[in-house]
């Protein structure tokens, strides 16, 4: 079947008129089950400072902390803390990066010495590595979980919170996770699993992240192109060990080109984002950036509101033009966002003027 065709253009019922706590955990568990795998609970977590340094003539600090997790402390990751030099409580992003990230666009001193925020930023190739077979230290500490390289980076994300919250100098109420392309599917699992999270901001992160395995374009006037999409089988079939193994069954073998079985998948994006609710969802697409597929973003950003709607909470889903990144643009959208969030900033954003359009946000067949 062609890839830029479904057999239904229907996403599943989020049944907010259910018992919404009983249905979350349904979510939860399907999510778990046919998607993420499931993860063990934290244990002991501590930090050790291995480095601190003065940051903008005095206006900042840098550290270097070294994060200890698992058995007897006996596994670790380091992470990279910019704190501003004022007394008190501050919000801390948690943002996951790659080795070395080309997405590093954060504005460091504008978000921490003028803004106020700590930035906690780690490698995540440090918990598991992106490779089959990464993850190797995790799974024999803790067997029989079947979680892919998604769930324990988002897993690591949390427990880099865990030292967060020893310290003096960072507000528990105002947590945020982020990250950036495969790593924005790793921080919407982190606000998933982790109610910690005051804002989840999965940033560009496609099939699995922020788009839709069910809509990939051509149809209804959206005139994307599907051929340039990041499908189900993509991320199946080329990166099997982000996933659970029974997401396997989903994808089509050879040709991830192709539909696989999207429209039988029990979730789609929509649910994952709706999950975050009564809590506070942001994110920021590039109108370019056709593999992350920023029409199916702007569905399922529009099938989920319902649940914020209801239970509370924000959900904004920024579009900017260009492409695949996250740009200093980006950062200076979710630091107002969580200004806003957090202290009840007037920013002067117009997030109505940063959305999709309206034709991207028709609701497929059969959805309301």
């Amino acid at each position: 079947m062609d890839r830029a065709l479904s057999p239904k253009l229907t996403l599943p019922d989020l049944a907010l008129d259910a018992d919404w706590p009983a249905r979350r955990r349904e979510w939860l568990e399907l999510a778990e089950r046919c998607l993420y795998g499931s993860a063990p609970e934290a244990g002991e977590v501590r930090g050790e400072v291995l480095r601190r340094r003065s940051q903008w003539q005095g206006a900042g600090f840098r550290e270097t902390v070294r994060v200890h997790y698992g058995p007897d402390l006996g596994l670790h990751f380091d992470a990279t803390l910019f704190l501003p030099a004022r007394p008190g409580r501050h919000p801390a992003i948690t943002w996951n990066q790659f080795a070395i990230d080309p997405g590093d666009g954060c504005p460091y001193r504008e978000a921490v010495a003028e803004r106020g925020y700590i930035i906690a930023r780690f490698n995540r190739e440090q918990a598991a590595r992106d490779r089959k077979g990464g993850g190797a230290a995790l799974r024999r500490v803790w067997p029989g979980y079947g979680w892919g390289a998604v769930r324990m980076w988002a897993w690591a994300q949390s427990r880099l919170a865990d030292y967060l919250l020893t310290r003096a100098d960072v507000d528990p109420q105002r947590l945020v996770c982020t990250g950036f392309s495969r790593g924005g599917k790793a921080a919407l699992a982190a606000g998933i699993f982790d109610e910690r999270f005051a804002v989840c901001a999965p940033i560009c992160a496609g099939a699995g992240g922020t788009g839709c395995f069910r809509y990939l374009g051509d149809k209804d006037g959206f005139c994307q192109d599907a051929r340039r999409v990041e499908t189900l089988g993509c991320v199946g079939s080329q990166f099997p060990y982000w996933w659970s193994e029974a997401f396997a069954r989903w994808w089509p073998r050879p040709d991830p080109r192709q539909m696989g079985l999207e429209d039988a998948f029990p979730l789609d994006i929509h649910v994952l984002k709706a999950l975050i609710a009564p809590r506070n969802l942001f994110t920021s697409n590039g109108i370019d950036d056709a593999w992350a597929n920023p029409r199916g973003t702007a569905l399922t950003w529009r099938a989920a509101q319902s649940a914020f709607d209801r239970l509370g909470g924000r959900s904004v889903a920024r579009f900017r033009p260009g492409g695949h990144g996250f740009l200093a643009e980006d950062w200076r959208a979710l630091l107002d966002f969580c200004d806003e969030v957090f202290f009840e900033k007037v920013t002067g954003r117009d997030w109505a003027r940063e959305a999709p359009p309206p034709e991207w946000t028709a609701p497929l067949k059969g959805n309301p």
